[in-house]
């Protein structure tokens, strides 16, 4: 029984002394893996709509992802891997793109709309409520036209009102 015993501690040795030098590899792995995802997640996945480079499906996420990879393990920072995105596939690759140019109207075109709109609306009520109380006024100031007149009393006799 104790050579079974002996024969196990020797492959635990074995075993941990194998082990333990991965360890530094595997939290590294992890680093990776977080900054892979960090990277990938400010990136649209050109092939499928509405979503992240780091939860795509897609091929061509996969070679996404690989490529940052690559690039993080070689020492290059997230905003030159994002740069090089955007030198390939242009601002829309972004999760968030620049304010600027085309995609500053995507921001500012809705506020300026609504504001127009509230301006347009504020104008119309201003016209309408100045309207019926000036052609009051107008009417009680002058005498009626005698055409209109004969008009309205040929309509009260001709329909009894």
């Amino acid at each position: 029984m104790a050579a079974h015993v002996r024969y196990g501690i020797r492959l635990i040795a074995v075993l941990a002394m194998l082990l333990v030098p991965m360890l530094p590899a595997v939290g590294h792995a992890d680093a990776l893996d977080d900054g892979v995802r960090r990277v990938a997640l400010q990136l649209q996945c050109p092939v499928c709509e509405g979503e992240t480079a780091a939860d795509s499906p897609s091929g061509l996420a996969k070679d996404m992802r690989a490529l940052i990879r690559t690039r993080l393990a070689a020492g290059v920072s997230d905003q030159q891997i994002l740069d090089e995105f955007v030198a390939s596939y242009g601002d829309s690759i972004l999760t968030e793109p620049p304010k600027r140019g085309i995609s500053l109207g995507v921001w500012l075109g809705p506020t300026i709309a609504v504001l127009l709109g509230v301006v347009v609306l504020g104008l119309l009520l201003r016209a309408w409520r100045r309207t019926p109380s000036q052609s009051a006024v107008a009417l009680a100031g002058s005498a009626p036209d005698p055409e209109v007149t004969e008009e309205y009393v040929r309509y009260r006799e001709e329909f009894g009102r």
